[in-house]
């Protein structure tokens, strides 16, 4: 009697049902990826250009990519650059390069990029001459305010194999 039951009121077949829940999950997926591409491009330009300026102390540029509460940690970055760091620097034939390697969205206003940096000067914050460093990879904190991406300073950016030992 069920079999009769079913052909009377319309049940679709298992596969019938199985190809809208497909057809779904594809158009609900879609439409969550396209804001998640347009959050990870955002991030991605964020990071980079604060990874540029921080890099090349040019801190007052990479103040701009930053939450108004990551500025003391600027300042406490300025407040270490020694003047031997300084002729460090000027002996340089090139800048520091940065390049964000990976995104992560945590959630719709949270996320994380990686950023690896090149011939950088890593400056000492115990008051010691810094040194240059070939390469490094650091992890930006990102929050996302009034429709903009930040970086979230919680401290200075640390080096990605520090964090992990």
């Amino acid at each position: 009697m069920l079999p009769n039951f079913k052909r009377i009121i319309g049940f679709p077949s298992a596969n019938t049902i199985l190809i809208i829940l497909t057809m779904f999950s594809f158009i609900t997926l879609s439409c969550k990826n396209k804001q998640d591409i347009l959050d990870e491009e955002s991030m991605t330009n964020v990071a980079n250009s604060f990874s540029e300026y921080y890099f090349n102390f040019r801190l007052t540029e990479a103040k701009r990519f930053c939450t108004p509460e990551s500025a003391k940690w600027l300042i406490y970055m300025a407040s270490n650059i020694s003047q031997e760091d300084i002729e460090i620097l000027k002996n340089q034939e090139r800048g520091a390069s940065s390049e964000t390697i990976s995104v992560e969205l945590q959630s719709d206003t949270t996320g994380t990029a990686v950023c690896r940096v090149e011939n950088f000067l890593k400056i000492d914050t115990l008051g010691r001459t810094g040194v240059m460093t070939d390469e490094a990879s650091y992890r930006l904190n990102m929050v996302k305010r009034n429709g903009q991406w930040l970086v979230r300073m919680e401290g200075l950016p640390q080096n990605e194999k520090q964090n992990r030992d």
